[in-house]
């Protein structure tokens, strides 16, 4: 008699991907909590509560006796936090049959400049009170990057406060602005919560609710005295923000000139929720459209237009067509959402297999244009969306990318000692060529339990290939494919990578120990 044991427990899975805004490698000492309405339902995927992020992978599943259903979508926040870099408050949602969704999270050092940000950081003495003795200045720079620029201006005899409200005591202050490119492709991966869409708005009416946001502007504001966060002030301050030129309110359609009026909305990265603030004259300050406004605390502040999505709207969803994968292939893939004058306003990784089923959620309630992109840059599809607020289907055909596609199956299949075969949990692959550097790491795909057909790899070639597992991170390097049919056994005695075998019979059975 076998028995076969099923460690496929946790079946709906969501996976973000982090990476540095300007390419670097992310510090490993990132923190990782799960928060909001359905937070306790949220797991690592490994079964655990703490969640982990080995090589910048979060992967999360929901605990068997809270999945989803028809009248039950998950939603809950993932907040991400490294040092010395902008933390992040990402919102989620996990629907009935959602098995498994991929999310890339750009991570902005905050002193590191990009193609979409500048900084600048002014440190000031202050009185014995802790209060300024003279104005203090901040402006940021421009650059051929970034024409906009962020000024701030603290005025005389201002104390600083905590979040409790209490008046922070220091012999200086240190002021940080970050100023972002609103009409750069990359501001849209940076903007608060990682997307122009969010649920949690508090719109001019004081009611919450899910809006798009059209930014003209944005910019991140922090100061700290004596290593204290500063959250209030005593004294009001005032903020110059510098707006795209080529930004149209939704109120005219018209290029955007002085006199025009925007919203002005502040967004909390710690509770995850846009505010709005008040509405803002657009006046020309030394020969730019800017927007000034005064405020007595310090956030995220945005200036721009926002649109509220109605109650009633449904998403929409995609089916790929792509006959060419054959045998169950998938490949991930680029979706790109823009608006109908080709600006960019959502980009993020897809798993695509012939006839899956994809929900577009965070859509704006406006016309709106999708490609789906390959790794190597091509677009293998496009089409339109009149309404995204009408739900239904939309049959998407994928074109052959015209290379000689070849469907290879990687197929995993572990023996626990004294238990025999298990069926192991899904898990995300990486891959990238043998010898290149970590850094070319990149998904290959999902394995669904043990087994991963792809259409990115090639007979003959060899590649390294990387997953992680709780707080474990496993290479296996310089692996050639030597047929379309890849099968390994990792037993007592067996083992792959580069570890010795003591150490991955070991590594082993501990992993085997819950199953």
């Amino acid at each position: 008699m076998n028995v076969l044991f099923d460690a496929d427990v946790i079946k709906y899975k969501a996976t973000l991907i982090l990476k540095g805004a300007a390419g670097e490698t992310l510090p490993a000492n990132i923190t990782v909590e799960a928060a909001g309405q359905d937070a306790a339902s949220i797991y690592d995927f490994s079964g655990t509560k703490k969640i982990y992020a080995p090589a910048g992978v979060i992967t999360l599943g929901v605990t068997p006796k809270d999945i989803p259903t028809a009248s039950k979508t998950l939603a809950f926040n993932v907040k991400i936090t490294a040092p010395g870099y902008e933390d992040k408050n990402i919102e989620m949602t996990i629907a009935e049959n959602q098995f498994s969704q991929v999310i890339e999270v750009t991570m902005l050092k905050t002193v590191l400049p990009t193609e979409a940000s500048v900084v600048k950081i002014v440190e000031a003495a202050l009185s014995p009170t802790g209060a300024t003795t003279a104005p203090i200045s901040i402006v940021t720079p421009v650059n051929g990057d970034v024409e906009q620029s962020t000024s701030i201006t603290v005025p005389t005899g201002t104390q600083f406060k905590d979040a409790a409200g209490n008046v922070i005591v220091g012999s200086a202050v240190t002021a940080q602005a970050i100023n972002f490119d609103p009409s750069d492709p990359l501001s849209v991966e940076l903007f608060p919560a990682g997307s122009l869409s969010s649920s949690n708005v508090v719109l001019p009416n004081g009611q919450t609710g899910e809006a798009f946001f059209l930014p003209a502007g944005f910019t991140d504001i922090q100061m700290f005295v004596g290593g204290v966060e500063v959250k209030n002030f005593t004294n009001p301050i005032s903020i110059s923000i510098g707006l795209d030129p080529d930004f149209r309110p939704q109120a005219t359609g018209l290029p955007l000139a002085v006199g025009d009026k925007l919203g002005i909305y502040a967004y909390r990265t710690e509770v995850g929720q846009f505010t709005y603030e008040g509405e803002g004259t657009v006046a020309l300050v030394n020969g730019k459209l800017t927007v000034t406004f005064s405020t007595n605390h310090l956030t995220v502040f945005i200036v721009g237009d926002v649109v509220v999505k109605p109650a009633s709207c449904l998403d929409p969803s995609l089916t790929f067509s792509a006959p060419w994968m054959t045998n169950g292939a998938t490949e991930p893939m680029t979706l790109e959402i823009y608006d109908t004058s080709d600006k960019l306003l959502a980009t993020g990784p897809t798993i695509v297999s012939n006839g899956k089923v994809e929900v577009l959620t965070g859509l704006p309630s406006f016309a709106v244009k999708f490609k789906l992109v390959n790794n190597a840059g091509k677009v293998l599809a496009s089409g339109n969306i009149t309404d995204p607020c009408a739900g239904g289907n939309i049959n998407v055909t994928v074109d052959n990318p015209g290379s000689n596609v070849q469907s290879i199956s990687l197929i995993l299949n572990v023996k626990c000692p004294n238990k025999g075969f298990i069926i192991v949990p899904n898990f995300d692959l990486f891959y990238k060529p043998a010898g290149a550097p970590a850094s070319a790491y990149t998904l290959l795909g999902t394995t669904s339990q043990g087994v991963l057909r792809t259409t990115l790899l090639t007979i003959g070639a060899s590649y390294d290939f990387r997953a992680t597992w709780n707080n474990q991170i496993k290479e296996v390097k310089g692996r050639t494919i030597t047929s379309a049919d890849m099968s390994t056994v990792v037993g007592e005695n067996d083992f792959l990578g580069d570890k010795s075998p003591a150490f991955n019979k070991s590594l082993l059975i501990e992993a085997c120990k819950g199953f």
